[in-house]
Parts: structure tokens; sequence; C-alpha cells
């Protein structure tokens, strides 16, 4: 067969693909789309060219198009083998359509049912086309985890899927993630304070506990959990090496036998954190709380100075003993400690229209977050009795703030909460990145 050659060598080629004109069309439109800050989608760019046989690419197809330019200096149009005759050898068992029909499969079992899909799951919900024709059997897992990693996209990413491993923030439901963005969208249309009231008004508390232990084995567990899930220090060939294993998931969570749990509050408000020590006795209920109430005029005015007014909005989250968890509604007991102080909760005594996983926009779970990592960097000694670690705590606890309230923007931080609900519209309601 003969070699088109003149015009039709620029509008012929392989069948489905992009012929040398299409490729320089669609070369030309990426170069101007870039250079002028058009913002035209993949999409929008597929609809300006043709396929030899008629219609257009798909949106992940100029993707991969974009890549190939990008990566390749040295790339012209018709350099590829889309234009060219097909290539020498057997043709691939696993053909176009059934390539197509695994790919849309799986991208709905991930991005539509929220499953994850693997090659069993395709061969199960696609048999026909998971069948190699010339054995009689299914294709091998490869064959089909190869689709994924050539056709298979993200909603709205032109990168297809790899595996990867995910990030260490937790997924949300569907719900949940409406819920979290229409609580954000209320909270700024309903006259939301300005910045400078949040820093001179409000006070963000938490509750927090270390697990102190002199047992062996829980002492190893909590030493290694400390190390987090980030790379560590290692010969490549001793990875199996006792030392270098993760922890017991459990390390420092949970309280074992003879183990003490040593509770404490996080405090932030006027640019500062403070950690108050409410000892291992304390428990996370209403009156625990109502407790902590009594004890916060006297933290308050260590942190704000003498001759200051006191800061008299109480801000935190829905955890045990502030708010019923199945309702929303505030315990007695803390509320009524509240009003004995001429303390106000920010959320009102109903705080059913606040969803209960919002860690990333609340300030002072940032806070702790800072006293974690302070904590994991200097290690406190664990040798001792559970008295003496007790009194390590304690001092390693003033050590921290000092150092936050020296080194971090804790003013910034009583600022954001306004900011951080309106990151939070903008992101739909999903994680926030910070």
């Amino acid at each position: 067969m003969e070699a088109p050659s003149g015009p039709a060598w620029w509008t012929s080629g392989k069948q489905g693909h992009l012929s040398v004109w299409s490729q320089s069309l669609l070369w030309a439109l990426i170069r101007v789309n870039d250079e002028l800050d058009l913002e035209m989608e993949d999409a929008q760019l597929a609809s300006f060219v043709t396929k030899v046989g008629g219609g257009h690419p798909l949106k992940a197809s100029i993707g991969k198009w974009r890549r190939r330019i990008d990566v390749d200096p040295e790339w012209y149009p018709g350099k590829t083998s889309d234009v060219e005759c097909e290539k020498p050898g057997p043709k691939p068992l696993m053909d176009e359509q059934s390539k197509r029909s695994i790919a849309q499969c799986a991208m709905q079992v991930k991005n539509i049912d929220k499953k994850e899909p693997s090659a069993a799951l395709m061969k199960e919900l696609r048999p026909v086309a998971t069948l190699n024709p010339q054995t009689g059997e299914a294709f091998t897992d490869k064959v089909i985890l190869e689709v994924f990693k050539t056709r298979c996209y993200d909603e709205g990413s032109s990168i297809p899927w790899s595996q990867e491993h995910p990030l260490q923030k937790t997924a949300l439901p569907d719900f949940l993630i409406e819920w979290r963005a229409e609580w954000a969208s209320d909270m700024l249309a309903n006259d939301m304070p300005t910045p400078g009231w949040f820093l001179r008004h409000c006070v963000w508390v938490d509750p927090c506990y270390n697990i102190l232990s002199v047992t062996r084995r829980q002492v190893f567990d909590i030493e290694q959990a400390s190390y987090g899930k980030r790379k560590r220090w290692m010969s490549e060939d001793r990875k199996r090496y006792s030392r270098n294993g993760r922890s017991s998931p459990y390390g420092g969570k949970q309280k074992q036998f003879g183990d003490l749990k040593l509770w404490w509050f996080v405090v932030l408000c006027r640019g500062r954190v403070h950690i108050e020590v409410v000892g291992p006795d304390w428990q996370q209920t209403a009156a625990g709380m109502a407790e902590f109430v009594d004890r916060l005029p006297t933290v308050l005015r260590k942190m704000v100075g003498v001759g200051e007014a006191l800061p008299r909005v109480i801000a935190s989250g829905r955890g045990p003993g502030f708010y019923q968890s199945s309702t929303g509604h505030i315990c007695r007991e803390y509320a009524a400690a509240l009003g004995n102080h001429g303390f106000r909760p920010f959320a009102t005594e109903d705080a059913s229209h606040q969803p209960p996983d919002v860690p990333d926009v609340l300030p002072h779970e940032t806070a702790v977050a800072w006293i974690r990592t302070y904590l994991k960097k200097h290690p406190f000694s664990r040798t001792g009795s559970l008295d003496d670690q007790e009194t390590a705590v304690r001092a390693m606890f003033a050590e921290c703030t000092e150092h936050i309230n020296a080194s971090y923007d804790v003013e910034g931080l009583c600022r954001s909460f306004p900011r951080r609900l309106q990151a939070l519209v903008d992101n739909g309601g999903l994680r926030l990145r910070h």
C-alpha cells in the first residue's frame, strides 16, 4: 500500500487518531491558550480538532497530548505513531472498546459509587470486556491495571491514575462536605464579626491528654508513635528491622492498666497560647467542663494581664462535655458555669447547625497541632515514675508555650476564623490545606 503524500498526508492517518493537520492545530491551540491565559479546558480544546474518520478526541486524550508536547522539546506534528501505519507485530488482545468499557466502569466505581476499584471488581462488573478471547479466561490483573494507569482519571484531573499514598487528612462523606459548606456560608451571611473582634473577645478552648506509663510495651509504643508516619532514616535493606517499623495504632491513645491519663486544656486568646493542666482525675463530662470554667477567669487574667477586660466569648467544638452529641444542645452544667462567670458560648446553646467534624476550621486545633509537633521534637524521659513523668510534662508544656508565643503568628491565628470560613466555602466543604 502506497503511503499518502502531498495534501493527503496532512489529513490521513490511523483511524480514530489525530492526523498531522489536527496535531498542528492542537499544538497552536495549546500554545495560544497558555500564552494568552485563556483558561480553556481540555474539553474545549478537543472540540476544535477532529480525529481521522470523524469525531472529536476525549478530554483525557488532549491531556496526554499536552504532556507529550511539554516534555519533548523536539516534538513536531507527525512525530508520534498516531499518524503512522499500524505497528508491526500482533495486535493487543484487549481491544479499544474493552479498554474504554473497563476505564468507564472503574471511574464510576470510584467517583460515583464511592468504592475502591480493583481488577477483581472489574472482572465481576465487566465480564465480557475483561475476557481474553484467546484463552477464554479473564485477563490477568496486570493487563486490567494497565487500563487504570493509562485511561482512568479523577474528577477534574488530566493526570491518569497511579498508586499513591493518600494524604493523612481523613476522608469526608458527601453529606458532611455539604454540611460544612452550608454552615460556613450561613455563618458568613449572618453578621459575622470582624477578625479583630475574634482577637479581642473570643477564647478558644479544647481538652487534650497525654498517656504516661511505666509499662515497657506501652512506653515502647508511645515512643514509636511519636515518630508519626513521616519518613525516617534507615538502611534500605533493613526496613523489616523492628526498630524501623511503625507503632501500634493505639500507641499513646488508649490508657492501659497502671497508666496515667494527664488531661490538659489549650487556651487561645488575645494572641497568646496557654496550656492549663487539669490533672489525671479530671473527666471529660459536663461537670468536668464546669470545673474547668471555674478556673478559666484566673487563667485568662494571667494571659491578658492586670487591668485588661477579660474576653467573654468561649468557642469550642461539639465534643463531650460541651454539647450533647446527639442533639447539639449545650450541656446544662457547662452552660451554668459559663453564666456564673459572665461567659457565653460562641455557638450559642444550640450548636446543632455546626458540623461535628471541622477541626481544620477551628483555630484552637491548629494550636494543638503546634503543641503536638513541639512535643514530638522535644521528647521527655519516660524512665522515671509516673509522678516524675508528670513533672517533666508540666515543665515541657511551659517551654512549649513560651516557644509558640515567641515563634508563631498566634495573633494571626486568633484573627483567622472568618478567613477560614471563607476558604471552606471556596473549597466546597472539603478539607482545608494548612
